[in-house]
C-alpha cells in the first residue's frame, strides 16, 4: 500500500451500468488504500451516465475521507462524448458547470501501478 504517491487506476471498456457494480468496487478499493487517486479513462469505449455518477461519487467520498480523487488526463472518446451530451462540457469541450474542473484539470503525473 502506497500512501504518498497518487495510485493510478485504469476504467477501460464498457464503463456504464452492465459494469457499475465491477467499477465501484475498483474505485472504492483504490480509496481505501490510498490517500491520492487518479483514475485513468483512456481505454473506456462506452460510457452513460452511470459513468459519471461513478466518478462523481468516488470524488465525494474521496473528500470526505480527506484524500484526493481525479482523472489521470482530462476525458476524450467516449467519456468526452457522453460529457458534452449531457451538458457538462461544451459543444467545444470546454467548461459547461461550475464543476468542470474537475474534468478538464491538468494532469497529474502518476506513480505506483495501474490497478
Amino acid at each position: 500500500m502506497t500512501r504518498d504517491s497518487v495510485f493510478l487506476t485504469n476504467i477501460s471498456g464498457d464503463a456504464g451500468l452492465r459494469n457499475a457494480q465491477d467499477i465501484a468496487a475498483q474505485l472504492k478499493a483504490a480509496l481505501v488504500n490510498h490517500n491520492a487517486i487518479a483514475a485513468a479513462t483512456d481505454d473506456i469505449a462506452s460510457a452513460d451516465i452511470t459513468t459519471v455518477q461513478l466518478l462523481l461519487a468516488a470524488r465525494r467520498q474521496a473528500v470526505a475521507a480527506g484524500k484526493s480523487f481525479t482523472l489521470a488526463a482530462p476525458p476524450h472518446g467516449a467519456l468526452r462524448d457522453l460529457l458534452i451530451q449531457i451538458g457538462i462540457l461544451d459543444a467545444a469541450g470546454t467548461a459547461a458547470t461550475s464543476d468542470a474542473d474537475f474534468w478538464l484539470h491538468e494532469p497529474q503525473k502518476t506513480k505506483g501501478k495501474a490497478a
